[in-house]
């Protein structure tokens, strides 16, 4: 099925507005949200615990989407919220985002796409976009964290960051529409997760949003109702 586009998941159009110049004007505060939500969705270190518990985290998200014009969401979750050890912290990023809780929302892209005919793998992971990411990381000479597949939504928003701080604008377009449009597909999964785990549920939704508002300033037309379901479908087999 080819991929077709109209409005958002949730029904919403966003404003086109011109890519380049929010570029140009904003670029810094773009490559720090990202940066920010990247940090925001890998396993919880000491300092990602303290951040958040003081509310620091809130208070920098908060104001870079402020700068940018991102409508953050109230709710679902809390973007201060820490239980009060890194280990209870750790434990509801595993449940939400690796299954230790089902059903759960996988933070890997290929576990979201189609995978070419005669494509084989030894699991689910590391399907064709974590082939991609390999080898743009290579391409960059990046190593690839060992606790992360190459096309980890962590990783990604890096990327994405890099790309910006390099000056590369068209490729950093033409990464966000090929790379980051199955994020609709992860924010039902993580609605309908089983985990309890405030946090990591906010970042989800603000990611999902920063990543709309972004594509809406690039005039990047938003997935279809009807392939998000797709990708739900796909992802939703192997998380049940």
């Amino acid at each position: 099925m080819s991929k077709r586009y109209s409005t958002d998941d949730h029904g919403s159009h966003r404003p086109p507005a011109a890519g380049a110049g929010d570029l140009t004007d904003r670029r810094e505060t773009w490559i720090s949200i990202y940066t920010l939500l990247a940090e925001g969705l890998k396993h919880p270190d000491d300092r990602l615990h303290r951040d958040v518990r003081e509310e620091r985290f809130a208070d920098e998200l908060a104001r870079h989407a402020d700068e940018l014009d991102i409508l953050l969401p109230v709710e679902p979750g809390d973007p201060a919220h820490a239980p009060e050890t890194r280990a209870a912290f750790d434990s509801e990023y595993i449940a939400l985002f690796e299954g230790l809780a089902t059903p759960y929302a996988p933070l890997v892209e290929s576990v979201y796409r189609p995978w070419r005919a005669g494509w084989s793998s030894d699991g689910l992971l590391s399907g064709p976009a974590a082939s991609d990411m390999r080898d743009r990381y290579d391409a960059a000479g990046v190593s690839i964290p060992d606790a992360y597949e190459a096309d980890h939504l962590a990783l990604l928003l890096e990327y994405a960051a890099a790309l910006l701080q390099s000056g590369e604008d068209a490729a950093y377009r033409t990464f966000v529409d090929q790379h980051l449009d199955w994020l609709p597909a992860l924010r039902r999964l993580a609605d309908d997760a089983a985990a309890d785990a405030p946090f990591h549920k906010y970042c989800v939704v603000a990611v999902c949003e920063t990543v709309a508002t972004a594509r809406g300033r690039e005039r990047l037309t938003s997935p279809e109702s009807e392939w998000i379901d797709e990708q739900v479908d796909r992802a939703s087999t192997h998380v049940e």
